[in-house]
């Protein structure tokens, strides 16, 4: 049960959170940031929103296991870092583009690093918001149990509702 006022600042919040956790894990291969500071940071978000709304909007946001995450971020980190190899460079060497042209006159400064950064990102948010899920989970359980409910209360006190 939360209130009407953290569930209208979680609308605000939590998607300024998101960018700016995209925006920390971009520019993470040119200054301080990355896919980890990044990931923390959608992370909190996605908890957020969770404590605003709730388990079931948290599902429905994320329609898929957290494991999804880590392993999608693991197979993306794994083939950023074995490209280079299969080219005859140094594991986890950078491809480095300066004046990437990506249209109407504009030019970008392009790294490969960037997929990695991209890569730790989902593994964290996986991995954060997992944990957050199964500890939930835990706590939820126990307060079931120590509610009083008939079937789990009868089964653990030998047959004896409180």
């Amino acid at each position: 049960m939360t209130s009407t006022l953290f569930k209208t600042a979680a609308r605000l919040i939590v998607p300024l959170t998101l960018i700016f956790a995209a925006y920390i894990a971009m520019r993470g291969h040119n200054s301080p940031g990355g896919g980890f500071i990044g990931g923390l940071m959608a992370s909190v978000g996605l908890i957020l929103y969770r404590m605003a709304h709730g388990r079931a909007a948290l599902l429905r946001l994320l329609p898929f296991h957290p494991r999804v995450l880590v392993a999608l971020g693991l197979a993306i980190a794994y083939v950023t870092a074995l490209v280079p190899l299969a080219l005859g460079q140094p594991l986890l060497t950078s491809l480095v583009i300066d004046g990437l042209y990506i249209g109407l006159g504009q030019t970008i400064h392009f790294a490969s690093a960037v997929f990695f950064d991209i890569g730790v990102l989902l593994v964290v948010v996986g991995v954060t918001v997992g944990m957050i899920q199964r500890l939930s989970e835990e706590v939820d359980s126990q307060h079931i149990k120590e509610s009083g409910c008939p079937t789990t209360a009868a089964s653990s006190t030998g047959g004896n509702p409180r």
